[in-house]
């Protein structure tokens, strides 16, 4: 299942009824890459089914993932990153300065952007489980079909994870659309999505294969995000604290697997080479460059200087409560993720140690997480897979998971939280002990941050731990950024506003209180 990357398909479901399929590296067609193919004509034996799976995999590829030009609204970073307190946004920064000082409005291009997109990558991939589910066993193998649409039920459970995340009130889209009638549909309530969510991801690991899966969706990565979910219900705007067993359970399982571990090196983990390593319980695939598979990690995140030297875009900075909550002298995270040089002057490797080049000033550090070489040819077109989730972060989804039953212990806390600290560099005076479960919990989320920043997840951390608002009131850094959003947020601004475009289209639609 190596390198499944070099397998996807640009593709294209217009209401489902039409596959667009454009040449990749490595095509499972002959077709030209301007053909028109009839599902009913593709969908006839196992190699079509496939090649319908890859526009799913496509689909999450460019609605979830830091894409480039054809994913205009990539989740992790507009919701995931951008009105959290990793970095803060200039005055240059577009609608993302909007979206991080907490000024959109439901006209906001960039809001409604995000919802054709994800909806649009919703209606793709609930074609794959409504039509290769409806294969017969003459078509294709009944275990491979199962599988195939068990990993279509974890791609459209990251769809609605990001859509009722981000707008909490959301029409519920189980089955694919494929005419324009009966298009008015209402909204379900949140947990009702949440529901079909585990529902869903609950259906699929009987069938998915337990490796790693190299860019395809496996049990341990069910499992993770099954996880994941249950611990989001726990807060706002459910708050079922029922859930944090369910969580235990299903995190354990990815843990006592044996398929996962950490890296003994940080850096390590966003080299090239290691993007789809036993630490990747699920990495979206991306490749460049030239190919149309291209990300913008390590240019949305990118130190001073240009794109060829490996450089980023400057249209954001890093957070100051951020660059402080790491031990500046010993987590090695910190010179890892934070750049404090300029990429003209100095290569990747001489800027992680060398302090001399430590020269931009702390206004304008930026994220640099996954370091781009110096020279390069990515023109914002990198092949850095997007890490979803991590086994990092399960471990400190599975603390988090028993604190909240208040059954963490010191051996679960240095078999988790301070495994990734040592990792990390630092001393026995700089790990964590067993506190009261508040302590804990502050610990955790913490922690999460230094580890997991610009993956995407600190909004719904910071929503899920209560400490949203809080955390939003502490940016007052002043600097080169476009001010500071506290001015700005209230209460309703949790979740973003349905779309006018969308509410002028669909009558049915509610808008979120307070827009």
């Amino acid at each position: 299942m190596k390198n499944y990357k070099k397998n996807y398909l640009k593709s294209f479901f217009l209401l489902g009824a039409i596959l667009t399929i454009t040449s990749c590296s490595e095509s499972f067609l002959s077709e030209d890459p301007d053909t028109f193919v009839s599902p009913p004509l593709l969908l006839v034996n196992e190699a079509g089914a496939q090649t319908y799976l890859n526009g799913a995999y496509d689909a999450v590829q460019q609605s979830i993932a830091p894409t480039g030009g054809s994913n205009p609204a990539p989740w992790s970073i507009y919701w995931g990153t951008t009105a959290a307190d990793e970095v803060v946004f200039p005055n240059w920064g577009g609608e993302r300065k909007l979206i991080y000082l907490h000024q959109v409005t439901p006209t906001t291009g960039a809001i409604n952007q995000a919802w054709v997109k994800y909806y649009e990558s919703l209606n793709r991939i609930n074609s794959v489980v409504d039509r290769v589910g409806a294969m017969s066993s003459d078509q294709i193998d009944s275990d491979l079909k199962n599988q195939y649409v068990a990993e279509a039920k974890f791609l459209r459970t990251t769809v609605n994870f990001a859509l009722v995340s981000s707008w909490e009130n959301i029409p519920l889209m189980k089955n694919e659309v494929i005419t324009l009638e009966n298009i008015n549909v209402t909204q379900a309530a949140p947990s009702e999505v949440y529901d079909f969510m585990v529902a869903d991801l609950i259906s699929a690991l009987p069938y998915l294969p337990t490796e790693q899966g190299g860019g395809r969706v496996t049990a341990g990565a069910a499992n993770a995000l099954l996880g994941k979910i249950y611990l989001q219900m726990t807060g706002f705007p459910l708050n079922q604290t029922d859930k944090f067993p369910l969580a235990e359970q299903a995190l354990k399982k990815v843990m006592d697997s044996g398929v996962y571990d950490l890296l003994p090196d940080y850096a390590s983990i966003f080299d090239l080479d290691n993007e789809q390593s036993q630490e990747m319980v699920f990495a979206i695939s991306l490749d460049g460059p030239a190919l149309g598979e291209g990300g913008l990690l390590g240019f949305f995140f990118g130190p001073q200087g240009s794109v060829q030297n490996g450089g980023g875009w400057g249209t954001c900075h890093i957070n100051h409560s951020f660059a402080d909550s790491y031990d500046i002298d010993t987590d090695v995270r910190m010179i890892n993720n934070i750049a404090r040089h300029n990429a003209n002057n100095t290569d990747p490797e001489t800027a992680v140690t060398d302090e001399t080049s430590w020269t931009v000033g702390k206004n304008t550090w930026r994220g640099w997480k996954w370091h781009a070489e110096s020279p390069n040819g990515y023109a914002n077109d990198s092949p850095f897979d997007y890490p979803y989730i991590r086994y990092a972060d399960v471990l400190l989804l599975y603390a988090e998971a028993l604190n909240g039953q208040n059954k963490l212990t010191q051996g679960v806390i240095d078999n988790t939280v301070n495994r990734l600290r040592t990792r990390a560099g630092l001393s026995p005076a700089g790990m964590m002990t067993l506190g009261s479960q508040e302590d804990n919990a502050t610990e955790l989320l913490s922690e999460r941050r230094k580890e997991l920043c610009f993956e995407g997840w600190r909004r719904n951390d910071l929503i899920r731990f209560g400490k949203y608002k809080e955390s939003i009131s502490g940016i007052t850094q002043g600097g080169p950024n476009a001010g500071d959003p506290i001015t700005q947020y209230e209460d309703f601004e949790i979740r973003w506003p349905i779309p006018d475009a969308q509410m002028q289209l669909n009558p049915n639609l509610v808008q979120n209180p307070g827009y």
